[in-house]
């Protein structure tokens, strides 16, 4: 009869915590509303982690561009990305075409800001001034010398554009709330004038560098030397920074490769040879349109051109323009293309010819690009050319090879993008690399 008391059961170690919700009815009685079950352990919330480029649109057709939201669509399963970016479209003039302010694209929000003006006159004059003045120093890199002082310099990177004070001063503000900042491309004063506000050990520079005039102005060394948290695409971009800016630290990372093989090439009415991306002369498309006139083959192969007309192509016999296609037609025509041309002596890794040798298509490269030689010689995959007469010579050669000596460089392009650039590769080390500098382990601690 008077035995002890039960000790009330005590949950299962592990088991979620029980919580009742009580409140008072309007007469004061206690009044159990509802139950509760809630895990004692709290949701770890991700780290912050903010990716800064000059433009974010998914209608923008650029490398880096497109390497920055690649990177942070790769990071956001693991942090809180969020990307920094300008309100322009067009990368000649930094015309603002954007509303200022946050937005989604496909659940990452894009903070943008406005561009204080527009390129105009007075930096082409620097620019032409810049040329000229640069040109007893180019191919003598390392001497970290120019023609100009540090403050001229500023003056032609911000004139340069995108100029976005509004966005300085919120990596001033905010940077202390991101565990990292990733800044692509080292041209553009989004990362030149933007990386100044956050700390070395936090910053990750993905410079796109490639050997190209405005490299060799020593103001992009003397700021980029201090951030030695680095991702390089290539291990040729890697020895060029080494060359131009005097250090090379950092990891080559690369990129991932759309690998989908196309179900179903493209077909024309003749054989054509391909060129996809932005078309003008800084891309070498006055050269491949050189090439292709004296093509003897040009009767009976096309060259057939896709994305943004920044030149005024010819209205020529076998030139034909496509304009911008969407990625599935992209595949398609390179899956069908005799051979992929990519005329451009500035590339940091070439996005679009390493897809072009994911769909099996042989390619023809520039030479006079280090990164884009090592591409052709480490896969077989192609060739590359030195002067506008090999470069004919080569475009024939493609246009007559046999369907099995078209195959055989197929395939060795393809297992190149494989072995290299799987996403999920390049996921886990990228997510890798940005966590260690998040934690303070980077390079620049």
């Amino acid at each position: 009869m008077g035995g002890a008391r039960r000790k009330p059961a005590g949950r299962e170690r592990g088991a979620p915590a029980r919580r009742c919700r009580l409140a008072r009815d309007p007469a004061g009685t206690r009044v159990r509303l509802d139950l509760e079950w809630r895990h004692h352990r709290p949701r770890r919330r991700m780290k912050r982690i903010a990716v800064v480029v000059q433009r974010c649109h998914e209608s923008v057709v650029g490398g880096s561009e497109a390497l920055a939201w690649q990177y942070a669509r790769l990071l956001s399963d693991h942090f809180e990305v969020e990307i920094l970016s300008s309100t322009a479209l067009d990368y000649v003039s930094w015309a603002n075409a954007l509303d200022p302010g946050v937005q989604l694209r496909e659940g990452i929000a894009v903070r943008r800001f406005k561009v204080a003006f527009e390129r105009g006159p007075y930096w082409y004059c620097l620019h032409t001034r810049m040329m000229l003045g640069l040109q007893p120093h180019l191919r003598a890199a390392g001497s970290h010398q120019g023609p100009w002082r540090e403050a001229q310099q500023d003056e032609y990177i911000r004139f340069q554009g995108p100029y976005c004070p509004t966005l300085e001063h919120w990596l001033h503000e905010h940077q202390h709330e991101y565990a990292a900042v990733v800044f692509c491309t080292y041209l553009y004063p989004t990362t030149y004038l933007g990386i100044r506000h956050v700390p070395p050990h936090k910053s990750v520079l993905v410079p796109t560098l490639h050997d190209e005039p405005p490299a060799y102005l020593p103001a992009y060394a003397q700021r980029y030397a201090a951030h030695a948290n680095r991702i390089w695409l290539t291990e040729a971009e890697r020895r060029t920074a080494k060359r131009l800016w005097g250090f090379d630290e950092g990891e080559v990372l690369g990129m991932a490769v759309e690998q989908t093989e196309s179900v179903q090439p493209e077909v024309r009415e003749r054989p054509y040879l391909l060129y996809c991306g932005r078309i003008e002369a800084g891309k070498g498309c006055d050269e491949l349109l050189r090439a292709y006139r004296q093509l003897p083959e040009r009767e009976r192969a096309s060259l057939v051109l896709t994305g943004v007309d920044n030149m005024g192509l010819p209205d020529a016999p076998g030139i034909e323009y496509l304009g911008f296609v969407d990625e599935a037609r992209k595949r398609a025509l390179m899956a069908g293309a005799r051979a992929f041309v990519l005329p451009s002596q500035y590339e940091s890794f070439s996005i679009v010819t390493l897809e072009a040798m994911a769909q099996r298509t042989p390619v023809l490269v520039n030479g006079r690009c280090e990164v884009m030689r090592d591409h052709v010689a480490q896969s077989g995959a192609g060739y590359h050319y030195a002067t506008i007469e090999e470069m004919v010579a080569r475009m024939e050669q493609l246009c007559r090879l046999d369907d099995g000596e078209r195959a055989r460089l197929g395939d060795a392009g393809r297992d190149y993008v494989l072995a290299r650039y799987r996403e999920e590769r390049i996921r886990q080390r990228l997510v890798a690399y940005v966590a260690r500098v998040a934690a303070g382990e980077g390079s620049g601690t």
